[in-house]
């Protein structure tokens, strides 16, 4: 139910935004945990995981485009009508909740500039793709 481009629109809209970045963040720190679990070092953060094996940055990096792209279309689906600012804005909240995560637990962010580019990428990828998948929907009915 819309209730119209009142404070009720804008609290609906973070809702939504925040609910595309809790998704992508859910699947950034799951396959961060699976990773180190399979690694035998339960627990590790993307730092030190990548500090001891390099090749961890290509799952680090898929990971994160990953989110972003889910966490993008999802939002894209339910704002119709606007192409990537969805993505932009779930993605750059699930970077800000990553980053407070980050400090709070593992004491520091390594890679946090290329965690918001392959987020934001990600991002708009995933709205940008809503959003024609939407077109198509619309022109078939």
């Amino acid at each position: 139910m819309r209730r119209g481009y009142g404070l009720g629109d804008s609290a609906e809209r973070v809702r939504e935004y925040l609910a595309g970045a809790l998704l992508a963040l859910g699947v950034d720190l799951l396959m961060l945990q699976l990773i180190a679990a399979s690694q035998g070092v339960p627990g590790l953060g993307w730092g030190e995981l990548i500090d001891r094996w390099g090749w961890v940055f290509a799952p680090f990096v898929a990971v994160h485009i990953l989110g972003g792209v889910l966490g993008g279309y999802l939002v894209g689906l339910r704002r119709v009508g606007e192409s990537f600012t969805p993505g932009v804005a779930t993605a750059v909240m699930a970077y800000i909740l990553e980053y407070i995560y980050q400090l709070l637990f593992e004491g520091s962010f390594h890679g946090s500039l290329w965690a918001l580019i392959c987020l934001v990428g990600g991002g708009v990828f995933g709205s940008i793709a809503s959003e024609a998948g939407g077109v198509r929907r619309r022109g078939r009915s």
